[in-house]
């Protein structure tokens, strides 16, 4: 019988049919079109791209998000936000130029791959290794496991997870108010290296949009924003 997995990596094996990654054609069609309501060009072509994309990959993020304990509406939440943007392939050639100009202070571990665009030292501490052991080869092989939907949105629900108990360690993660929810969302994109209470006076004092304030808080605003949106592309 034949395999279905091709392995590529010691992290995962990559499945030969998955949904088509977002390129440089896509970005032209999004950034120079004009906003064309059929979906051919400008934010209409974006949107539409990133609702397939949850739209396909539907199974999988339900299937990660119950087995990391967390909302699949959240999870898809990222993965729309995420999605589209970049070119896929131009993230290698960001990795290589962080990798060869070291005075740029760039670090390496800090580059994003992958639809849910989810940096490598992210995978490696959600798979427990020390990013910091990592050699380039390990960095590469990560890398192109992020390219992959089923590892990417795997390490992406662990890591909204991880991050919802860092500020709510004895709260129960598929009942989150919508102020966790946000908070989630705000980690995802900030890290964890401002205090939980810095976030929630922002929260709490509803900053205008295009505010600094509000640019702090806004991812997590923007997946609040569109979770009724993302549960009907969840349904069947």
């Amino acid at each position: 019988m034949k395999n279905n997995n091709l392995p590529k990596s010691r992290f995962c094996s990559i499945p030969p049919t998955k949904f088509r990654k977002w390129d440089e054609i896509d970005a032209i069609l999004w950034r120079v079109g004009k906003n064309d309501a059929q979906g051919f060009s400008g934010d209409f072509y974006l949107n539409a791209y990133k609702d397939a994309y949850v739209q396909y990959n539907r199974d999988k993020i339900i299937h990660y998000a119950n087995a990391a304990g967390i909302r699949p509406d959240l999870l898809a939440g990222v993965a729309w936000i995420e999605s589209g943007g970049m070119p896929e392939n131009f993230k290698f050639q960001v990795f290589e130029v962080k990798r060869m100009i070291p005075w740029l202070r760039k670090p390496v571990e800090k580059t994003s791959f992958g639809s849910v665009a989810t940096q490598i030292r992210v995978a490696a501490v959600t798979l427990g290794l020390d990013p910091s052991e990592l050699t380039t080869r390990d960095q590469l092989d990560l890398a192109t496991c992020l390219m992959e939907d089923d590892f990417n949105l795997q390490v992406s629900a662990n890591y909204l997870r991880d991050n919802f108990l860092y500020d709510y360690p004895d709260s129960p993660s598929l009942y989150m108010t919508d102020e966790q929810y946000m908070m989630v969302g705000i980690r995802y994109n900030r890290g964890v290296q401002r205090s939980r209470d810095d976030f929630l006076k922002i929260i709490k004092r509803a900053p205008m949009k295009g505010t600094d304030d509000y640019n702090f808080i806004s991812y997590g605003v923007r997946l609040l924003e569109i979770r009724p949106h993302i549960r009907l592309l969840l349904k069947e």
